[in-house]
This record gives structure tokens, C-alpha cells and sequence, in this order.
């Protein structure tokens, strides 16, 4: 029992430090606001600025849902 409950505090506490919020991974790169930024303005930033292929996947994933030409949002560009 006591192995069970060692394996998954080590595994939650993995998980914890291998994805970093959103908000960390900007504040860390001074990233900018992704509503006044296209689509492909974030993949140039985050291709010059990150050297971390980990923070860049997910710094692009994060960025990229609120960019101002994703047609997933409610409010795009010029509205």
C-alpha cells in the first residue's frame, strides 16, 4: 500500500513541474499579449525568442488559442 501511494505523489508531483501554466511560461519569455498578435506573428516570436523545444510547444499552444486571427475564439481581429 505504502508503495501505491509513494508512486503517485511521484508521479502527481512529475506532472506539476513538467507543465508550467501559461502565465509562468509568458512572464518567463516577456511574451506579448497574444489578442494583438496574428496567428503567425506568435510562431515567428516564439521561433526567435525560445530555445526550449518544451516551452516552445507549449508557449505556442497557450499564445496561439487567444491570437486575434484564431478562428476558434469568440472575438477575432477588428471587432
Amino acid at each position: 500500500m505504502r508503495k501505491i501511494i509513494y508512486i503517485i505523489i511521484m508521479i502527481s508531483l512529475g506532472y506539476s513541474f513538467s507543465f508550467a501554466d501559461c502565465g509562468t511560461l509568458m512572464s518567463k519569455y516577456s511574451a506579448p499579449n497574444p489578442s494583438a498578435k496574428t496567428m503567425k506573428q506568435i510562431k515567428r516570436w516564439i521561433k526567435r525568442k525560445v530555445k526550449d523545444a518544451d516551452d516552445a510547444s507549449k508557449l505556442s499552444e497557450c499564445m496561439i488559442a487567444g491570437a486575434a486571427d484564431n478562428p476558434n475564439q469568440e472575438q477575432v481581429a477588428g471587432k
